[in-house]
């Protein structure tokens, strides 16, 4: 269920995202709208009033939803393909019944609105659906593949867990290289050879925004956009995602062939997600007010996703249930972020020592309050599966007392002693306090756990069928 969810969800995106290209729209989806609109015409007629039928018209997000969906089911591909064509042709034509509707109620705007704003979209939806589960339904009735004249069984999968070594090396070895990695800050920050990687990154990153659509021109370390200039600098793309990387490329392997393989991959991998970093400048402002602030935390945030899916994998093995409470947990995080949002910062900043300003050109400050709680809440819904609601309460009044006593502290520190943090600092507290806060609740439960182990042996406990006496035989 869950992979069918990520595989329709990613389908749906790239769909969307290639029927929205510059190019794409004005060689394919535009024409086909025009076509609709004639098409139109000739069943219904002219349009009682003009009316402009553009690329909104088109139907083309419908299309990439319904799409993505069935060919992320678990059919044979020629039942995908069928299935995607008949819908495709389904939404073209309701698509065509809307417009020459629209057209005819031109004449009267209130009923124009009703139509165009409520009841087309609605039923759009109603039919997109009921088509979709109908495929399914028909796709679920078909005969299961014979192997030698048998159903073919599911095969069995086997659910590994990391082992307690493998963890332990690969905590200590990531405390190891990542004090290494800070040593070696003055070597890769002053580098001209890293900064030419940062170079290459913002031509690769230029090249896929104008394939997007998005005028974008890169000048050396420089990319330039509509929405402003980016600098990209060796800080940008050297990231503490890195040694965290390798440690467990080395530890998590069986094989030395496969620890290769993984330490070969990290250089394409993390010059990939520089360029990544750089395409959140292609999002609406409307989703993103500030692509700056968004560049400047990708990492922060990437980390962040990282800590709540290996607190899970080691938890629950790498097992469905592992990815399931990862994504439980992203989301619940993830909302309880959204949901302080900066509101929460502002009373922490004009609460503990009020107007004074602090340094944050990056926004990591205002950041840090509700990714905190929601790092902890991503963290306890991933790793616990069954925790009670005061030691969680505890644990995040905790982590809230602590939130507060660090900009009291930083308050005082600018205004007596004119003292500001790096944003190196504060970006990597963020993460020590919430993993702090979860330390201490994975020791409650031990605790608890063997507490009641030795009572239960104290006590002698007993089945409860031997307490009324032997079974009449």
């Amino acid at each position: 269920m869950i992979s069918f969810a990520l595989r329709g969800i990613a389908w749906s995106l790239g769909l969307f995202g290639l029927l929205r290209l510059g190019w794409f729209e004005a060689l394919a989806v535009l024409p086909f709208t025009k076509a609709q609109a004639r098409l139109a015409a000739n069943l219904f007629g002219a349009p009682v009033a003009p009316i402009d039928v553009t690329l909104a018209c088109s139907g083309a997000d419908a299309l990439a939803l319904c799409a993505g969906v069935i060919l992320a089911y678990p059919a044979s591909w020629k039942l995908r393909m069928s299935g995607a064509a008949m819908g495709t042709a389904l939404i073209l034509a309701l698509n065509t019944v809307r417009i020459g509707v629209l057209g005819r109620a031109a004449g009267s705007p209130a009923w124009f609105e009703v139509l165009h704003i409520y009841v087309w979209p609605a039923l759009l939806v109603t039919a997109i659906a009921s088509y979709v589960f109908a495929w399914m339904r028909f796709v679920n009735r078909q005969p299961a593949p014979l192997v030698l004249g048998v159903p073919a069984a599911a095969p069995t999968r086997v659910v590994q867990t990391p082992s307690a070594a493998q963890t332990r090396r690969f905590i200590l070895l990531s405390a190891a290289l990542f004090v290494a990695f800070l040593a070696a800050s003055p070597l890769y920050l002053e580098s001209s050879m890293v900064l030419t990687v940062a170079a290459s990154i913002a031509r690769a990153a230029a090249l896929l925004l104008g394939v997007l659509g998005v005028t974008a021109v890169a000048a050396g370390n420089i990319l330039s956009t509509s929405r402003g200039a980016f600098l990209v600098t060796q800080e940008c793309i050297v990231t503490p995602l890195i040694p965290i990387y390798l440690a467990a490329s080395l530890c998590y392997p069986n094989t030395w062939p496969k620890r290769m393989a993984g330490l070969l991959a990290a250089l394409p991998l993390f010059f990939a997600l520089g360029v990544a970093r750089l395409l959140v400048v292609a999002l609406p402002s409307a989703i993103v007010s500030s692509p700056l602030f968004l560049i400047h935390a990708f990492y922060q945030l990437l980390l962040a996703a990282v800590i709540v899916l290996i607190a899970a994998l080691l938890r629950h093995g790498t097992s469905a249930l592992a990815w399931r409470r990862a994504l439980v947990g992203g989301a619940f995080g993830g909302l309880a972020a959204y949901l302080l949002g900066p509101g929460y910062a502002h009373a922490l900043m004009t609460g503990t020592f009020g107007a004074v300003p602090l340094s944050d050109p990056q926004g990591a400050l205002e950041m840090l309050p509700a990714f905190q709680v929601g790092l902890y809440v991503a963290l306890a819904t991933a790793a616990f599966t069954a925790l009670p609601l005061r030691p969680f309460l505890s644990g995040l009044a905790l982590l809230c007392v602590s939130q507060w006593a660090l900009f009291a502290i930083l308050g005082l520190a600018a205004s007596y002693a004119g003292l500001a943090p790096h944003v190196r600092d504060v970006r990597a507290w963020s993460f020590a306090a919430p993993l702090l806060a979860c330390g201490l609740l994975a020791a409650w439960q031990a605790r608890t756990g063997k507490s009641e182990g030795r009572r239960s042996v104290a006590g002698q406990a007993i089945p409860a069928h031997w307490a009324h006496g032997p079974e009449p035989r």
